[in-house]
């Protein structure tokens, strides 16, 4: 059994092109770091999957902001989530074209594609990715409606997971904080040769956050189109680590008194945090990371785990105390 995933492996690497597998290759890349009173939202409205859209079909997600009145943008994405992008049986990208609104009356330009597959020969080695769009200015609490179109002029087709919208925002009476935003396209799965460790995505956040003293809360926010949605449920299929070190980087003793004087120092790991099923297939969590949180170079991994998941999105929420200004 080992002879034959080891086989695997080789093969992989024979025939993927670099940073292109079920393992995790592709990191997320930090587009948005800065220290604001604000904070952020996202939400993916009344998304719902859409399996092997065909060309010159429609599909339309609506939304409803809510951003605080007078709320400054500091920076705003579109995303559109996408996989299975084919002609026949050969992978192709896709040919999307996504407007503001019901009709097609404003485009929006595309701000960035991210994409992944997994890499090696066999059957449905298809494209899967996001699109990231800029979005003109909109009221918060004013509903919208974003329409996106296959405007692939030959037969392909592509599925799509959803779209999102995404907004860090400024406000003076609001708190202290640093906010990261990474975007990309990691696809995970741990099979096919790859195993768990190396079905592993790692997001480092670099900077300094503050002084910890003044940090009164940390979180981060994941986005992971079609995590926790698999017709087999099994337990531990994904894991969120964050600043874990491992057991044996310290003496016993030493994990012992520093478990003791300073709890939560190897870090935290959860299973099973993203959720999804057929009709709802972008799986999001947000988790409170305070206790575990660095004051610099703070580290976060997501592991496959039989799951199969593509991470897309990650926010990272560091608020300061009353008067400790950014």
């Amino acid at each position: 059994m080992r002879f034959r995933n080891v086989l695997w492996v080789v093969a992989i690497l024979l025939l993927a092109p670099a940073g292109a597998t079920y393992a995790g290759d592709r990191p997320l890349e930090t587009v948005f770091v800065d220290d604001l009173n604000g904070g952020f939202w996202y939400s993916a409205g009344n998304s719902t999957y859409a399996g092997s859209l065909p060309p010159g079909e429609p599909w339309q997600v609506a939304f409803t902001p809510d951003l605080p009145p007078g709320a400054e943008v500091r920076y705003q994405r579109l995303y559109v989530y996408w996989t299975w992008s084919r002609l026949g049986q050969e992978p192709v990208y896709p040919d999307l074209e996504v407007h503001w609104g019901a009709g097609t009356t404003l485009p929006l330009s595309r701000a960035a594609r991210y994409f992944d597959h997994k890499g090696f020969a066999g059957t449905n080695d298809f494209y899967t990715g996001m699109d990231s769009y800029l979005v003109p200015s909109f009221r918060a609490g004013e509903p919208l409606t974003v329409t996106v179109l296959n405007a692939a002029p030959d037969n392909r087709t592509v599925s799509l997971y959803g779209a999102a919208l995404l907004v860090v925002w400024e406000d003076p009476g609001s708190p202290s904080k640093t906010i990261w935003v990474k975007e990309g396209a990691d696809l995970l799965y741990s099979s096919y040769g790859i195993s768990p460790e190396m079905a592993t995505s790692t997001l480092v956040f670099d900077g300094t956050v503050a002084p910890l003293k003044e940090i009164t809360s940390a979180k981060i926010f994941l986005v992971a189109p079609s995590g926790g949605y698999s017709r087999e449920k099994i337990p531990g299929r994904n894991t969120l680590m964050v600043n874990c070190i491992p057991d044996d980087q310290l003496p016993s003793s030493f994990s012992t008194i520093f478990s003791l004087m300073f709890p939560g120092y190897k870090g935290k790991e959860w299973t099973d945090v993203f959720e999804g099923d057929e009709l709802h297939q972008i799986g999001t969590e947000e988790k409170e990371v305070t206790r575990y949180l660095r004051a610099e170079g703070n580290r976060i991994e997501v592991r496959d785990q039989g799951d199969y998941l593509l991470l897309t999105n990650a926010v990272l929420d560091v608020t300061r105390s009353l008067g400790a200004g950014p």
